[in-house]
């Protein structure tokens, strides 16, 4: 929650950010050293193979005694506080840098490859550091210019309601033209592909991880229309009024060898295309028809709040 400093150009937020806790990378890493170590001896003394087993064992519990007690203490999240004035914004976490709201940019933001969160992000620059703040479920009016390229990692984000109030402070500082949606304007959901397989080393695919995924398609809601577009070139791949387009609420079996459970999606059908199996982030309320088909698309949490 915002409160008013004594100055009143002052703002102070607390910022949460998704980085993964160093307790976390310590597990990660902390296994994978002594699995090299274990194995390394276990090679070069035979006779010490039934004992190095026993200590991988008592280090994998240990490791595994360590995260759950990271989990309860730390949790995995971590809180940033961030103090916003006439000159700039500076967070706890960057001691001695004033980002400073002059070259300020705008972009968007989708949090990884599963688009669990996305919204609008803003790109602030202190001397060689960056930091870049996010707005979750955040919109800005179609005629807002977009200076920055999408990202899929934030420093921290705030709900769209404080990150408004940045904004405003951010436009009368440096100038910048931060409109939100006009009334009637239409909506825009992106439609982003299912993530890949990543295996069991996820935590350590860093590049893939802060690799911004590309919608695949965008669903625009108008008040009379809906459109289907081309996010490359903003073509008009279908278009119907809402009387034609249906939205069917569906449970998709996903079945592998470890566990199967029910996929919420949402099946939409326009004249002119194939179904769009839209997978959802809410469990639908009552029962649902089976849907045979994979979902082929997903979208963030605000998007499938939109679209249902």
């Amino acid at each position: 929650m915002a409160s008013p400093d004594h100055a009143a150009e002052s703002r102070r937020y607390v910022a949460t950010t998704a980085r993964m806790a160093t307790w976390l990378y310590i597990c990660i890493w902390g296994w994978l050293a002594a699995l090299v170590a274990v194995f390394a001896v276990m090679v070069l003394f035979p006779s010490a193979y039934s004992t190095g087993w026993v200590v991988l064992g008592l280090v994998t519990v240990g490791l595994i005694l360590f995260g759950v007690v990271g989990v309860r203490r730390w949790g995995w999240i971590i809180k940033i506080p961030i103090c916003v004035t006439s000159d700039g914004l500076t967070a706890e976490d960057s001691p001695g840098d004033v980002f400073s709201f002059k070259d300020a940019k705008l972009g968007l933001f989708a949090l990884g490859q599963s688009v669990t969160m996305s919204g609008t992000a803003l790109h602030l620059q202190s001397g060689p550091h960056r930091f870049v703040l996010g707005g979750r479920d955040h919109r800005l009016g179609s005629t807002t210019p977009l200076q920055a390229p999408p990202v899929a990692r934030v420093d921290g984000w705030l709900q769209a309601a404080e990150f408004d109030e940045v904004l405003s402070m951010v436009s009368s500082c440096s100038g910048l033209d931060i409109r939100g949606p006009a009334p009637g304007e239409p909506l825009r959901c992106l439609l982003y592909p299912p993530p890949k397989p990543m295996g069991p080393f996820a935590p350590l695919a860093s590049q893939r991880r802060h690799r911004p995924p590309q919608p695949r398609l965008v669903v625009e809601g108008g008040a009379d229309a809906i459109r289907v577009i081309d996010p490359n070139t903003n073509a008009v791949i279908a278009s119907a009024s809402r009387a034609q387009v249906t939205a069917t609420p569906a449970n998709y079996r996903h079945v592998d060898p470890e566990q199967s459970y029910n996929v919420p999606v949402l099946v939409v059908r326009v004249p002119g295309l194939q179904p769009l199996t839209i997978r959802c982030h809410r469990q639908w309320r009552g029962s649902a028809p089976k849907e045979e088909k994979e979902p082929e698309f997903r979208v963030s949490d605000a998007d499938s709040r939109a679209l249902v």
